[in-house]
């Protein structure tokens, strides 16, 4: 041990350059055995001082040095004795004065110690207090990560939500679908249609060889078109039924007079020929009455003739007998009296001759008069027997409809009795067809504008045709699109697994970071250790340095420290300049960070503009989406009253053609019965006329009868009599055909009625006609408006789709600008807490340089370390702490630069991107423990450093440090500043995007 510590003591400078003071001082010394044996005495008392542990006080020492110096002046007796005591007491005289200047000195350096320990206290409560804004920051970080959290919670929530639009959509795809199939499926069945009324079209103009169309043929007629080729039909067919109807009305009056001037005829020729008959049957039975008398004058005249020619005869014969004067005598009497009666005879007979002759001619006007009854009456047999025929059947059929015609005959009473009713309503009812007039006067123009509403939905139901050709293709269109959207949602999808497995990557790095800190940790405790260590070791250097201060060389060595001190002084303005370059360098930095923040807030403004202004057109956009839908369901339900109307329309337009058909029909029925009628009435009249032969022919007969009766009266009155059976039987004939012709009046008078009310039907249907062709002019009208309608709805339609495409477009943006929003946002986040945890230390001296020196430093630094275990590192700590104690001895300025460096190193060492998090015990980063402990060190060192300082030197760093601590709590609250703002503004900028978050899901609603 006294060898180590003699070398030691002549190793050490101040040693030698005592010794050599004293060398030159004391020439006649040949050897330093004196001195080193001194030495030895003073380094022995020190050696027993520290092991005791107890440095003695100063007082002790200089007061043992005084001693040695006095046993020294004892002992040596050597020639210049006196000049060495005069030299030692200068000597003893200027160490008194140091050791006042060291006590005032030390008083001076307990004083500044006494304010850099409430410099350090300050510190301390200072970093307190931004270790509790950091727990806030912290806090405020895990309420951000929370938010984050919830943030992709709405986010999975919103991609749900649009996963349930996108299977929304493709439901409205799918009804959309199953509507253009029914509308498609419709216009095969209107386009069917349209191909039927094409081909009516076409029999028409091949039955009348007219051409409906001019311009285009029929089979290529456009729809449009097909309105003005029907009108032209109906207004042919209307001037056609006119042309028949005033043909049919000049007819039918022509018929009636015609049937009233027969039934006139008829009458008067029945009722002529009825008096004619019952004349001539008057006068036969007077004439007949008379020839018979005239006969049976004749027959008893014959009778008397007779008796009285056998009367005569006898008395002739009795005359002859008895005497032939008196028979010739009587016969002559008799025979004057017979040519007298004869004469008389003769003259009666001439009478009955000129009788019959007059009779013969009246006869004979009779006969041509009978004949032609007898025509008539022939003709009437003809028309009786065919009559008796049909009558035959009628009685066959009334037979069956008896009970009809009873039950019809009591309707019949029933509508009399009606009809009388009806009559009384009737005449209110006029009263109330006046109103009724004016209000269908009112309804006409009604109607006429709800033509004209019709034509405009024809129009419009033309367009949204075309409208739906169009969605259908759109359909398709977005069916592609929404099919590229789920592959870019899958896309998404993948992405965002994969952004998951790196954040799952990125925590296990940050894991292991973690452990590397805690690692670190570790290493920094080994450090405090090796600090403590340090720290032993420098109290025991001031303990060996106050020790060789009390020797009598220690002059020369405080006048050696003081040129160190000088050169150190110098070397810590160099260091002050660089501090000042280093502040000149941050003041630069803050002030681009100041114009980079200005930037950002001009950025942040225009992006809070430009968000508002999208804000607004997204209202906007939202308002005319909702308009446009209301539009669009507002059209779609007119469209679907539309389509009803039109099926409605097309309904009655089939309704009517089944009308016309019917009505057609029945018109036809009723011209063959019109034309069967008139046969009938034809075979009427020519079986009157044959019956008016065969009466002629019967006169005839009785004409020839009569003259067969003049050759023998006989015979005559057996022709009288056959004659009267016929007259008879006659009788019965005409009784029978008087009863049939009133039978055929009463069916003639049915018929009439019939016609009549065929006719009113006739003009009904007519009338019908006319309204429905109105109808189906309206209807055409209607269908144009509404084909016209439906293309302004296609149109419009086609518009909305384009502005809905266009929002949705800028929807995309939108978002994609409010994810880049959000990120810039993150970034901007993330860049302001590296920026104030890299600024709140005073090892922030140059970022860029540090990082470039970390860098470079970390292989050359601590390759060992990494790879060593804790218990291997913290023993190896040791002997550098000895190495480094034993280099302090050298330069205490290069220790002081090799431990800033080698702490910086140690601080720069952990990567300044990743962000110092809280654990959960509320404990602080690790960075913050290594700057504090940085700043710690510095401070000691400081303090330490300034011990051996003098006076101006130590205000004048100290001064600069209280600059420099100034300058960097301005700093730290100006950062702090900023992150309020910052944080401020990431709050405005969150509660934005919650805010455009609610409107989508309200628009996905």
């Amino acid at each position: 041990l006294e060898n180590k510590q003699c070398t030691t003591a002549f190793n050490d400078p101040i040693v030698n350059i005592y010794y050599s003071l004293l060398g030159a001082s004391v020439p006649l010394m040949s050897s330093p055995n004196i001195v080193a044996s001194t030495i030895h005495s003073t380094v022995m008392e020190t050696s027993a001082c520290s092991s005791a542990g107890n440095s003695p006080p100063k007082s002790v020492l200089y007061s043992k040095y005084e001693l040695d110096i006095d046993t020294q002046k004892r002992s040596l007796n050597y020639p210049g004795k006196e000049h060495i005591e005069s030299i030692l007491e200068e000597y003893s005289q200027q160490v008194r004065d140091l050791q006042k200047r060291l006590s005032e000195s030390t008083e001076q350096h307990e004083q500044q110690k006494y304010a850099f320990r409430q410099m350090v206290i300050d510190l301390q409560t200072k970093l307190q207090e931004l270790q509790m804004e950091k727990e806030t920051l912290v806090d405020f970080r895990r309420r951000e990560s929370q938010n984050q959290e919830d943030v992709k919670t709405q986010l999975q929530a919103t991609i749900q939500e649009l996963e349930t639009a996108s299977h929304l959509q493709e439901e409205m795809l799918r009804e959309a679908n199953s509507q253009v199939e029914h509308l498609k499926k419709m216009v095969h069945c209107h386009e069917e249609v349209l191909q039927e009324l094409r081909g009516i079209l076409l029999d028409y103009e091949d039955a009348t060889g007219k051409k409906l169309y001019e311009h285009e043929s029929i089979s290529s007629l456009h729809v449009r078109n097909l309105n003005t080729a029907f009108c032209k039909v109906l207004r042919d067919l209307d001037s056609e039924v006119s042309y028949l109807k005033g043909r049919v009305f000049p007819l039918e009056e022509q018929l009636e007079s015609l049937k009233k001037e027969s039934q006139a005829k008829t009458d008067l020729l029945l009722q002529q020929h009825q008096d004619r008959l019952e004349q001539l049957l008057s006068d036969h039975e007077q004439e007949v009455a008379v020839l018979n008398d005239k006969a049976n004058s004749a027959h008893s005249h014959a009778k008397n003739i007779q008796s009285q020619m056998e009367i005569i005869q006898y008395v002739s014969e009795n005359i002859l007998s008895n005497s032939p004067c008196s028979k010739l005598y009587g016969l002559r009497n008799g025979i004057e009296d017979i040519d007298k009666q004869l004469h008389l005879a003769r003259s009666e007979i001439e009478e009955a001759q000129m009788q019959r002759d007059q009779y013969s001619q009246e006869s004979g006007n009779l006969d041509d008069r009978l004949q032609q009854l007898m025509a008539d009456i022939h003709k009437k047999e003809i028309e009786l027997s065919l009559e008796k025929e049909q009558n035959k059947r009628l009685w066959d059929r009334d037979t069956g409809n008896s009970i009809t015609i009873d039950h019809l005959r009591r309707e019949l009473d029933k509508k009399s009795m009606e009809l009388q009713r009806m009559d009384n309503t009737v005449t209110a009812m006029k009263n109330d067809c006046q109103g009724q007039m004016e209000r269908q006067m009112a309804v006409i123009k009604e109607k006429n504008e709800s033509i004209e509403r019709v034509s405009f939905l024809t129009a419009q139901l033309e367009s949204t045709k075309e409208m739906l050709r169009r969605v259908a293709e759109e359909l398709s269109v977005t069916k592609m699109n929404l099919e590229a959207s789920e592959r870019s949602v899958s896309e998404l999808t993948a992405c965002l697994e994969e952004k998951e497995r790196a954040v799952v990557v990125t925590n296990e790095e940050i894991k292991k970071l973690r452990g590397r800190v805690d690692y670190k940790l570790q290493e920094l405790q080994h450090l405090k250790n090796e600090g403590d260590h340090l720290r032993n070791v420098q109290s025991e250097c001031e303990t060996l340095k106050l020790q060789m201060m009390e020797k009598d060389k220690v002059i020369e060595i405080f006048r050696k420290q003081i040129d160190n001190m000088t050169q150190i002084v110098g070397q810590h303005g160099r260091t002050t300049g660089a501090m000042e370059m280093e502040k000149s360098q941050l003041v630069k930095e803050i002030s681009d960070r100041k114009l980079e923040a200005q930037e950002l807030k001009i950025a942040k403004d225009k992006k809070e503009a430009r968000i508002c202004d999208l804000e607004a057109r997204l209202s906007e956009l939202e308002l005319e989406k909702v308009k446009l839908m209301n539009s669009c369901t507002e059209r779609a339900r007119a469209a679907k009253d539309l389509k009803l109307e039109r099926d409605q329309l097309l309904n009655e337009l089939k309704a009517i053609r089944t009308e016309l058909s019917g009505l057609a029909e029945e018109y036809e029925d009723l011209k063959k019965n019109y034309r069967d009628k008139s046969e009938e009435m034809d075979i009427i009249t020519n079986k009157l006329k044959m019956q008016l032969k065969s009466a002629q022919g019967e006169l005839e007969q009785t004409r020839a009868t009569v003259k067969t009766m003049e050759g023998s009266d006989g015979h005559a009155m057996k022709v009288a009599m056959g004659m009267q059976k016929q007259i008879t039987a006659k009788r019965g004939q005409i009784d029978a055909l008087q009863s049939k012709i009133k039978f055929l009046e009463e069916a003639m008078a049915n018929a009439t009625k019939e016609r009549h009310y065929l006719k009113e039907e006739r003009s009904k249907l007519s009338q019908e006609l006319s309204y429905t062709a109105a109808e189906n002019h309206k209807m055409t009208g209607e269908l144009e408006i509404l084909r016209s309608q439906d293309r302004r709805l296609k149109e419009k339609i086609a518009n909305m789709e384009a502005a809905l495409d266009k929002a949705s477009v800028q929807f995309a943006e939108c978002q994609c600008i409010i994810q880049c929003q959000e990120q810039e946002a993150m970034r901007f986040k993330l860049q302001h807490t590296l920026d104030v945890k890299e600024l709140q230390g005073p090892g922030y001296t140059s970022g860029s340089t540090s990082i470039k020196q970390y860098h470079i430093s970390l292989p050359h630094t601590h390759p060992p370390s990494a790879n060593i275990p804790p218990s291997q590192a913290h023993a190896g700590c040791f002997p550098l702490a000895s190495s480094r104690a034993g280099t302090m001895k050298e330069d205490p300025l290069r220790d002081l630069k090799r431990l800033l460096h080698d702490l910086r190193n140690t601080i720069d060492e952990i990567p300044s991107m990743i962000l110092p998090k809280s654990d959960g015990d509320g404990r602080m980063s690790p960075i913050a423990d290594l700057r504090r402990i940085f700043v710690c060190l510095i401070v000691y060192v400081t303090n330490h450093f300034l011990a051996s300082q003098p006076l101006e030197a130590g205000g004048n760093t100290c001064r600069k440090l209280q600059n420099k601590m100034e300058s960097l709590q301005s700093l730290m609250e100006s950062l702090q500043m900023k992150n309020q703002a910052m944080s401020s503004m990431i709050r405005t900028q969150e509660k934005k995007i919650e805010k455009v978050k609610e409107k989508e899901k309200k628009l996905a609603k």
